[in-house]
């Protein structure tokens, strides 16, 4: 009788279960169905505001979930001086592709959330560069911070419409347009400068407290961040590389942001940050850090015989 052998797939959650647990995260398990009025009422915090909708039998509107974030937020309880920590493989319903068509995409995943500090972003971050380093030894970990950003907007106070020009310039790399904005709106050439600086560094987090002390228009605090994670890494962190386009969604993430790339699949197969936002939206206290990796990405990464080349 033949004995059944674990798909690389499943090797790999069965590896990021146990590690996750191994730092304290305990399993979330949720239904296929949410209430609507939770997505709802917090559309611009997920990936598309296109949910699948269906009446329950006693008449209320149900959603399929496209989203397991906002069920973890929804359901944890703050106590001060403490934290809530989940990791997670789910199924969420959302479009996909160049189509829009809906799709199941599965995620695994993690969230801390209470009373953080840098201890808990320097985990989050570890996990996360671990986690892409169970798929592939050739996977690099991107970062920045949105502090920056908003150091940089609140010198600049541009309007609303010339403000998500200038997050998708940075986010796109694109220094002609970005030259071409300043101008239009007679802005100090000398913060150009210092962004086409910033999205040229290729570096490790330790050297981000130096770095950034450089511009006096930083905060002070994303610079004590940086210090303080500093302090926690050590001297070297080689495959946590800052890149200042890295931004994700600026409504939904607020401190620390990161994006996994591994080699051989064009797109993203990790997301995360801070995004204490969210906990304010919704009438909590405390902060909160997590990641999503992309299942059915890596699955195909396997497929494809890139992930048998690592082993």
């Amino acid at each position: 009788m033949d004995r059944y052998q674990l798909t690389q797939e499943e090797k790999l959650r069965f590896e990021l279960r146990s590690l996750y647990r191994a730092h304290g995260y305990r399993p979330f398990r949720m239904s296929k169905f949410e209430k609507y009025e939770l997505y709802a009422g917090y559309k611009d915090f997920l990936v598309s505001d296109r949910v699948i909708t269906f009446q329950d039998t006693n008449g209320e509107l149900m959603a399929l979930k496209p989203d397991v974030t906002l069920s973890i937020v929804k359901n944890a309880r703050y106590t001060p001086g403490e934290k809530e920590k989940y990791c997670y493989h789910e199924t969420v319903y959302r479009p996909t592709g160049s189509a829009g068509l809906f799709g199941e995409i599965l995620q695994s995943g993690l969230e801390c959330i209470g009373d953080l500090d840098v201890g808990d972003e320097h985990e989050v971050l570890c996990l996360a560069d671990r986690t892409l380093a169970a798929i592939s030894v050739e996977s690099v970990l991107s970062f920045s911070h949105l502090g920056i950003l908003h150091s940089l907007i609140g010198l600049l106070q541009p309007e609303s419409g010339t403000r998500s020009r200038l997050l998708a310039l940075v986010a796109n790399r694109n220094a002609h347009e970005l030259k071409a904005l300043f101008l239009e709106n007679g802005w100090d050439l000398r913060l150009l400068e210092d962004i086409r600086e910033l999205l040229s560094l290729d570096c490790e987090i330790c050297e981000m407290e130096s770095i950034l002390a450089k511009y006096a228009w930083v905060s002070k605090e994303v610079i004590r961040e940086f210090s303080g994670l500093k302090a926690l890494f050590g001297e070297s962190c080689p495959r946590i590389r800052f890149d200042f386009s890295v931004m994700n969604d600026t409504r939904y993430y607020n401190g620390i942001v990161f994006q996994g790339y591994v080699r051989g699949v064009a797109e993203k197969v990790l997301s995360g940050g801070r995004y204490d936002a969210l906990l304010t939206r919704m009438g909590k206290q405390g902060g909160a850090i997590g990641f999503a990796l992309y299942m059915s990405l890596i699955e195909s990464f396997f497929l494809s015989g890139e992930g048998e080349k690592d082993a």
